[in-house]
């Protein structure tokens, strides 16, 4: 049977073999990853030195790659970097050149002037078409007719005015009465109250005039509520009212500017009778003479495209004579760096890439740390489970022992000496080894006379203690 907890793991040193272990498996995965490749173009090597680290306090393997080619891929790759260098070089000194064309600001004086703006032909000359003639739309007028009508009658305010109106006249009429009436019944009630020997600020003459207030108060919003009922009928009543008179002055109104436009509209028909006969006769003079007119101005309008045609050719040929110069010397001015751009932008310098390979994966390292809270873990439940067990043993025993109390030394810890019963025997405060709080009491080998044994363990009787 245990008395204490056990001694938990090491884990800093855990931890510690942890780290190591993945050191080595990192090491042992980068030697994994550091194949020599050999190709047909050459070679890749590796180089270890093995170099001190301040940070880890130990030696770690410093790599070195170093590739190599094989004296035809060697001799190909001088061969380029030749090449570019000449290239550069000869670009290098083509550069004055170019300097020298770009450096002159382009004379513009020498080109062929553009050609002029070609004025459009312009608009025939001619006056109003011969023979047409004007149409006397007077005779055409009839008199003025009506456009409109007006409307009659009260104005219809469709808004608060009528049921304004009527709620005032029904609430008034309550009011004219009720109120006088209400100010009699609140006299009456104070000297009736005065009477009875109550005054203003006692809690009965108080209430009574409360009660008084509300009653009156619950009349007026009645009233108000009647009010409001019949003004929505009366204003309804008053709104159709006003309405039926309005549509019946309007439609007079109606009536009376349908009547005049029958009139009018009968002598404007006569009108445009007489108006449209003699406009037929107009039009068919009118339109031999704009026969002839129309014929003379095409004549004159086809002499005038032949001419704006040819002075449009003309002017083409001057701009494209000038944009064909302006762009035989941009050539020019662009031989020199277009020969620079063609020597330094060839093929550049590569290099032969090495084949790839599947690399070693990383595998974990010891799980020591963890392996070590496992087992603390697992000593921990062991402790525990002895514990419960204990404690079950104790709890039966003092079943057993009835009103006796475990006193066996064997079982306690941390004893120490406080004092002394009334006979003097010593007094003690303890824990007993399986748990449980602070304690105060005897050993049962100081009170042989008061101790009972039960499997072994010594109870003492209390009442048996001087």
């Amino acid at each position: 049977m245990g008395k204490s907890a056990p001694k938990a793991p090491d884990y800093a040193a855990a931890a510690e073999q942890q780290a190591q272990s993945s050191r080595e498996v990192t090491e042992q995965q980068t030697w994994a990853n550091r194949p020599d490749q050999f190709t047909p173009f050459g070679q890749q090597t590796w180089q270890n030195q093995q170099v001190w680290d301040p940070s880890t306090q130990q030696y770690l393997n410093r790599w070195a790659q170093t590739t190599e080619l094989n004296p035809e891929s060697q001799r190909a790759l001088d061969s380029q970097l030749g090449l570019t260098a000449d290239r550069s070089e000869l670009g290098r000194d083509l550069m004055g050149r170019a300097e020298q064309e770009f450096g002159q600001e382009m004379d513009w004086s020498k080109f062929q002037q553009a050609g002029n703006a070609v004025q459009a032909p312009g608009q025939v000359q001619g006056g109003a078409i011969a023979g047409a003639g004007s149409l006397d739309r007077s005779q055409l007028s009839p008199e003025q007719l009506a456009r409109g009508y007006e409307t009659a009658g009260p104005e219809l305010d469709p808004s608060q005015r009528y049921y304004q109106n009527a709620n005032d006249a029904i609430y008034n009429q309550w009011a004219d009465r009720a109120l006088p009436q209400q100010a009699k019944d609140t006299d009456a009630l104070r000297t009736q109250l005065y009477n009875m020997g109550l005054k203003e600020g006692d809690p009965g003459y108080d209430e009574e005039m409360r009660k008084m207030r509300e009653g009156q108060g619950d009349a007026m919003r009645q009233a108000q509520y009647q009010a409001t009922i019949g003004a929505g009928s009366e204003a309804q009543r008053m709104l159709g009212m006003d309405a039926a008179t309005r549509q019946q002055l309007t439609g007079e109104n109606r009536d009376l500017a349908g009547f005049g436009n029958q009139a009018a509209l009968g002598q404007f028909g006569m009108g445009a009778q007489a108006g449209a006969q003699n406009f037929d006769q107009s039009l068919a003079a009118g339109g031999f003479g704009n026969q002839a007119q129309q014929q003379g101005w095409q004549q004159q309008m086809a002499g005038q495209n032949q001419n704006f045609d040819q002075q449009m050719q003309a002017s083409q040929y001057q701009t494209q004579l000038r944009q064909q110069q302006i762009a035989e010397e941009m050539q020019k001015r662009g031989f020199s760096l277009n020969e620079i751009n063609a020597l330094i932008s060839g093929q550049q310098v590569g290099m032969p890439n090495m084949p790839g390979f599947n690399q070693a994966q990383r595998s974990e390292g010891n799980q020591s740390l963890q392996a070590a809270q496992l087992t603390g873990q697992a000593e921990l439940d062991r402790f525990n489970a002895q514990q419960q067990a204990t404690q079950g043993m104790m709890s039966g025993i003092g079943s057993m022992a009835g009103g006796f109390m475990m006193s066996d030394r064997r079982f306690k810890e941390r004893v120490k000496r406080v004092g002394s019963t009334p006979g003097g025997t010593p007094l003690y405060t303890f824990r007993y080894i399986f748990g449980g709080p602070e304690m105060v009491g005897v050993m049962a080998d100081e009170v042989p006379h008061a101790v009972t044994k039960i499997a072994g363990i010594s109870f003492v009787d209390y009442s048996k203690v001087k």
